[in-house]
């Protein structure tokens, strides 16, 4: 199947009193029409700047210093920014983080449903309102021909989120980004979220990016996980086979790190220790060595490639993936439980 968006070389630094941290270092990700891609990681990985960088949305110190990233035959690195505008919103969708931060507090929420319509749509404003309000029932806003009036203060976190999916679903775009679609939100409207944002994916057949830290989030909705640490891709799966053998000692750590309602009570979590690197300054090994619990002098001394771990759409950037390494079960062994 020919990919959607196909990144190589993906590398954004920004520029700080610090110095240059160095945010993003060689990422490639594809992903297909009707896929979800899962990125996983902790707070600092590189997830959400390695999306904002595909979009070319950065904040002023951020520059993109290398890589490509080809949507539907265009590459985004190269579009002059009328071009990325009429692509944005349009063929691309984004739901960003904070619903409450992301809408305009001065304007209705269906004026601002209404004003993505018409910036991307040749039609007039009644037939605007009436997207609106068509949008509104998609994502299961109660009386939305009255609520498209509101203003953002007027709903509720769950509500806010959902205006947000309205706005990005606006133009049935090609690819939804959404990145931590579910954060603040309680564990019930979380499950409603996430159900929507699945439904409507299968419904429209647009390809979606989900940024998260929740393990459980990629679990129940992606179709292929993408764990990242430093910057860097460090491992990539089917989401089945990412939960049944996950290869990198991170990804281990991050499940081992989650509680598990089967076995409540029986035990203590297994937290990762130490902290992530700075990225002002990184390891010029495997970023995650010296918090890995079978690192050897190797990881500290020189970075790993992504090696094929167990199938073609299955990578690792660990030396334990190497044939020179020592057979470290479970890590680089099929017949690991």
């Amino acid at each position: 199947m020919t990919e959607l968006l196909n990144v190589t070389g993906l590398t954004t630094s920004f520029h700080t009193s610090r110095g240059r941290v160095q945010a993003v270092r060689g990422v490639d990700l594809t992903v297909k029409p009707g896929e979800i891609l899962g990125i996983v990681g902790e707070s600092g990985s590189g997830k959400s700047v390695t999306c904002m960088s595909i979009l070319r949305l950065l904040k002023r110190q951020g520059r993109i210093e290398g890589g490509s990233a080809v949507f539907d035959g265009r590459d985004l690195m190269e579009l002059d920014e009328d071009a990325l505008t009429d692509l944005r919103g349009n063929e691309i969708g984004v739901i960003f983080q904070d619903p409450m931060s992301s809408l305009n507090p001065t304007l209705t929420v269906g004026e601002q449903v209404i004003e993505t319509v018409l910036r991307h749509r040749n039609i007039g404003r009644r037939a605007a309102r009436a997207r609106a309000v068509e949008l509104f029932e998609m994502v299961r806003i109660p009386s939305a021909a009255t609520r498209v009036d509101a203003y953002p203060h007027e709903f509720s976190g769950g509500m806010r989120q959902r205006v947000m999916i309205a706005i990005a679903l606006a133009c049935e775009p090609k690819l939804l980004i959404a990145d931590e679609p579910t954060t603040a939100l309680d564990v019930t409207i979380q499950r409603q979220i996430l159900s929507l944002i699945k439904e409507l994916q299968g419904r429209l057949g647009m390809a979606v990016i989900l940024i998260t830290h929740d393990l459980g989030v990629i679990a129940e909705t992606a179709d292929r996980v993408m764990v990242m640490y430093g910057g860097m891709v460090m491992e990539e799966a089917p989401v089945a086979e990412i939960f049944a053998l996950p290869r990198h000692p991170y990804t281990r750590g991050l499940m081992a790190s989650i509680p598990d309602p089967r076995t409540a009570g029986e035990g203590r979590l297994s937290p990762i220790p130490g902290t992530p690197p700075d990225m002002s300054d990184p390891p010029k090994g495997c970023p995650f060595a010296p918090r890995c619990p079978v690192a050897m002098r190797v990881c500290a001394e020189e970075m790993p490639r992504l090696y094929e771990a167990g199938g073609p759409a299955n990578r690792s950037r660990c030396w334990l993936m190497d044939e020179a390494a020592p057979a470290r079960a479970p890590y680089n062994t099929e017949d690991a439980a």
